[in-house]
């Protein structure tokens, strides 16, 4: 599984999924554009990448906004001549319980979580299509297909992404553009820690419902990603990929 000479774009690249996803990439061969809001945190990742003599361009911006995306897009295609591979791994999410979600909330969750998955796809797909084909994953959730208490915003955006994915294999599929996802289980990131942050009894028992009896590292998912963005999955579309332990088999 090598990336040597392709380019990809990775969102939410700062940390997490996306930061694992973006150093496994390097080591594979990959040019990077990575973007994420955190640039402190995205320039640590930047520096680790090229430390693999990978060539990255890295971008501060929101990766669901429209400007912003037609600049990175554009950069990226002007800095490495195409775009092979979209890793959409932005996330927003938000622990409410239901009636008491404001409306900005949710627009931002579907905001981030969906639309810029969708729009952003869309943008990249006219340089895949002058490279011969290409490779969309997107990050959705074991949470696309079941659902917890307190995070209907974020499990309605992440059923979409999954339904998402199909839609978009179908349209993409003779163009030689193979679009799925990824549905990580409860994973040792930043993002879900701090949810948890002085919860132990919560996250004994998320832990307690993994067959594994494990939360996943963000590198086993690094390796998905990895799979799905390379040839060797190149009869593969449309698919929604479970990495969670086992949690489903509930």
């Amino acid at each position: 599984m090598v990336l040597k000479g392709k380019t990809a774009i990775i969102t939410g690249a700062a940390s997490g999924i996306g930061a694992a996803t973006a150093l496994r990439f390097a080591k594979a061969g990959a040019n990077l554009t990575l973007v994420d809001v955190n640039t402190s945190e995205l320039d640590r990742v930047e520096t680790e990448c090229g430390g693999h003599g990978a060539k990255v361009l890295a971008i501060g911006k929101d990766a669901s906004d429209a400007t912003a995306m037609d600049g990175f897009v554009t950069e990226t295609v002007k800095t490495f001549d195409g775009i092979d591979v979209l890793v959409n791994t932005a996330v927003y999410r938000v622990r409410s319980p239901f009636l008491e979600v404001e409306p900005e909330e949710f627009r931002r969750t579907l905001e981030v979580n969906v639309t810029g998955y969708y729009f952003l796809t869309q943008k990249v797909i006219p340089h895949m299509l002058r490279g011969g084909g290409g490779s969309v994953i997107h990050i959705s959730s074991q949470l696309g297909f079941s659902a917890i208490p307190n995070y209907s915003p974020y499990c309605t955006s992440k059923g979409a992404v999954v339904n998402m994915t199909r839609a978009l294999a179908l349209d993409l599929a003779e163009k030689n553009i193979r679009v799925n996802s990824v549905a990580p289980g409860p994973t040792d990131t930043p993002g879900l820690m701090k949810g948890l942050h002085e919860k132990r009894e919560l996250l004994d028992r998320l832990v307690a419902d993994i067959p594994l009896g494990r939360l996943g590292r963000p590198e086993e998912i690094a390796e998905v990603c990895l799979f799905l963005a390379s040839d060797a999955s190149s009869y593969v579309t449309g698919h929604n990929l479970v990495a969670d332990g086992g949690y489903l088999t509930h």
